[in-house]
């Protein structure tokens, strides 16, 4: 009896032990299946990349230094991979989406994408990397939150919004890249895209009727932290609320010194955070605008994109023109001083820095840290391709559960075990 009594603690502190040794930080997971949807952003029926069935795909939400694991399954007809733009991809290149680092996943197979989000805060996004896929759809958001211990640099705010905005053709990404492929100019947009959406029929003329447009709701007196992120292939967007500033916070991954803007040149693969403060009497609904830059307005009207500002107690529709963009097609100088009036906020050192928002928290885990390794082991569910296809393991598109996932589900029935012997015996 005594004998039982002992090997059921002692196998309790075994469990408790090794569990402590597989300790680490948390664990998100997703399940991302790609593949095409009919889809009409611009009256036009199309053909668009989805992810589990929608367009823009799922915002990734995360917090410093979590695991994230996402689960791709190519549903596509063709060759697949998803970039984490801005994600620094710390010892784990291979996991990074872009050819060089990864083989392609082929059509009716999956990858299960597994790396750390390391010392990183911020607004980022994912796409897919091949083909020109990305003119087609296939992209959505990739949020780093900040760990509870270190506060942000403003006031939590009442709301996170994610707002996607990227010039769009009606032609889909196979018929744009032969036109590269050919030499040919991809010409211009047929339109500008804001969450996946056409534009608000602000003008009768330039606007079909029946176009599904965005709209946003927000509360009165409330600020919301609106996460900007320009995904389209070629156009420059200049981006702007009517009657609102834009407090600028945080731009991929770096808090900056804040301040307003009434508008901003958001370049292609750019990320912005602002703080929008709706102070506004609510008359009626607002424009929320991104129209191209550095182009011929006259001609390029209709590349426009307009979404929709709600109050829950506005008074009617939005109406009339839209607010004005800057007028420089021939001058760059605009755009570049606003860039060069960004400023990164680090903050200082002190004694207490360790305790603060600021970099220096990342900068010592990062350095204490460090090991002689480079790279982290090469997965199981490594693809391989080129000289190196002859190495490639048949696949299993049902078998997408991390070995820390079955490590944990091991200890966890163990430790179960060995609660329930006392029992028992």
């Amino acid at each position: 009896m005594s004998l039982c009594s002992f090997l059921s603690l002692l196998l309790i502190h075994i469990t408790l032990f090794v569990s402590l040794c597989y300790a680490a930080d948390p664990f998100v997971n997703y399940e991302f299946e790609v593949s095409y949807i009919t889809a009409s952003p611009l009256g036009v029926p199309q053909q668009v990349i989805a992810i589990n069935g929608k367009f823009p795909g799922p915002t990734i939400n995360s917090t410093t230094n979590n695991n994230v694991v996402v689960n791709v399954r190519n549903k596509l007809d063709e060759n697949l991979l998803i970039h984490w733009s801005g994600i620094q991809q710390r010892r784990s290149s291979w996991q990074d989406g872009v050819l060089g680092t990864n083989c392609p996943i082929p059509p009716k197979w999956n990858w299960t994408y597994q790396f750390q989000v390391k010392d990183q805060i911020g607004s980022f996004f994912y796409f897919p990397s091949l083909n020109f896929q990305r003119a087609s759809g296939g992209y959505g958001g990739f949020i780093v939150n900040n760990r509870e211990i270190i506060p942000i640099p403003f006031g939590t705010p009442d709301g996170d919004i994610t707002i996607m905005i990227g010039d769009w053709y009606t032609r889909n990404h196979t018929a744009l890249r032969k036109a590269l492929d050919a030499g040919k100019d991809l010409g211009m947009p047929d339109g500008v895209l804001i969450n996946g959406k056409g534009p608000y029929r602000y003008n009768d003329t330039l606007v079909p009727d029946g176009i599904e447009y965005e709209t946003i709701e927000v509360h009165p007196g409330r600020t919301y932290r609106i996460r900007v992120h320009n995904v389209g292939v070629s156009t420059s967007l200049n981006f702007r609320i009517q009657s609102h500033n834009l407090l600028l916070a945080e731009t991929e991954g770096s808090y900056t010194v804040q301040q307003n803007y009434t508008s901003l040149d958001i370049h292609v693969g750019q990320s912005y955070s602002f703080l929008l403060t709706t102070d506004q009497n609510a008359s009626t609904d607002y424009y929320i605008v991104a129209s191209a830059r550095f182009v011929n307005e006259s001609l390029w009207k209709r590349v426009t994109g307009v979404a929709i500002l709600r109050y829950t107690n506005s008074k009617g529709k939005a109406k009339g023109p839209l607010p004005d963009s800057p007028n420089d097609e021939f001058d760059k100088t605009f755009s570049m001083n606003q860039a060069r009036s960004i400023r990164m906020d680090y903050g200082e050192w002190t004694e207490n820095s360790r305790g603060t928002y600021n970099k220096w928290d990342g900068i010592a885990r990062s350095t204490t840290q460090a090991t002689n390794k480079t790279e982290l082991p090469m997965p199981d569910n490594a693809l391989y391709c080129g000289a190196l296809s002859k190495l490639q393991k048949p696949e299993d598109i049902s078998s997408a559960t991390s070995i820390m996932g079955r490590s944990r589900l091991f200890f966890t029935l163990l430790m179960i075990v060995c609660a329930l012997i006392p029992i028992f015996r």
